[in-house]
């Protein structure tokens, strides 16, 4: 008898891949949440934190439980993971990576993806997009069909199912052509810390944006970057598919920290002392969309 497979039930929500290059020598975290008194920085292990039950679980109209979207994450992942340990290696031994197609083309929709599978970041556009109103008029139009046709118009937890249901499909939803012809005009910009005693953290909600400091020693506008590992961190550059591998100083790796705390509940890393400051000094200012950032910060 073929023994069925385990549906998952666990979903990373910032990959387990990711995590493992912002741990500490132990192989594990240092972590501080909104919740918790400032300084009260906590250690575990890279399979508790950024994870919820059920996130990417699409439920039927016969209650069975798909899990198309988590077993699509876990494929992206897989070939994350190899697409990251190359370009930390190169990017490490001095070089400037070069993306052939295939890997632009990956590049493109692991960026998207990233950016919008978080809670913290379906929470903040569902909010910005009148999502409940919506959830609330879907399902009262459900329940004024079921009254006409016989059906259960009291179903049990209807909202939620539908808000759940609809979250999913939205985050399923692939890149459309004008963004990915979007993305076809940007290039990589990769930022490399230069001093080994510092580190980028890891957050729930990933993607911020900082002024970087320019070669004439004005701030530059606020720009777009995520960190992929506890040195290095990635953005999208104007100018065409091109790569150029910026070093950043200890005060501008404080600034980007500061830019990745301040818009998350939730923040990691392999330094007990970062987390603890940024926990002590980074008030909450929400999730704005990263556009919006760009373009309105003076």
């Amino acid at each position: 008898m073929t023994k069925k497979t385990a549906r998952p039930k666990r979903h990373h929500f910032i990959p387990q891949m990711m995590l493992r290059h912002f741990a500490d020598d132990d192989g594990q975290l240092w972590f501080w949440r909104r919740d918790l008194m400032p300084g009260d920085t906590r250690k575990t292990s890279t399979q508790n934190l950024f994870v919820e039950k059920d996130l990417y679980t699409f439920v039927q109209g016969n209650g069975e439980k798909d899990v198309a979207l988590e077993t699509f994450f876990s494929n992206l992942e897989g070939v994350g993971a190899a697409f990251i340990n190359g370009l930390a290696a190169i990017v490490r031994g001095g070089r400037e990576p070069e993306l052939d197609a295939g890997a632009w083309e990956f590049w493109s929709h692991f960026f998207y993806f990233h950016l919008k599978r978080t809670p913290g970041a379906i929470a903040a556009f569902a909010e910005q997009m009148n999502f409940d109103e919506l959830v609330r008029q879907t399902a009262a139009k459900i329940k004024a069909i079921r009254l006409e046709t016989g059906g259960d118009a009291n179903e049990e937890n209807l909202e939620e199912k539908i808000r759940k249901n609809a979250t999913v499909m939205a985050q399923a939803a692939k890149p459309s052509a004008e963004v990915l012809a979007a993305f076809e005009q940007m290039g990589l910009a990769i930022y490399k810390v230069a001093n080994s005693r510092k580190s980028f953290i890891v957050t729930d909600v990933p993607g911020a944006t900082a002024r970087f400091k320019l070669p004439d020693g004005s701030m530059s506008k606020p720009t777009l970057f995520v960190p992929l590992t506890w040195d290095i961190a990635v953005g999208q550059l104007a100018g065409g598919r091109r790569v150029e591998v910026v070093t950043v100083d200890a005060d501008q790796v404080r600034r980007m920290n500061e830019a990745s705390a301040a818009r998350s509940l939730v923040i990691a890393g392999r330094s007990a002392e970062l987390i603890g400051s940024l926990a002590k000094m980074v008030p909450y200012r929400g999730v704005e969309r990263l556009e919006e950032a760009q373009r309105g910060a003076s």
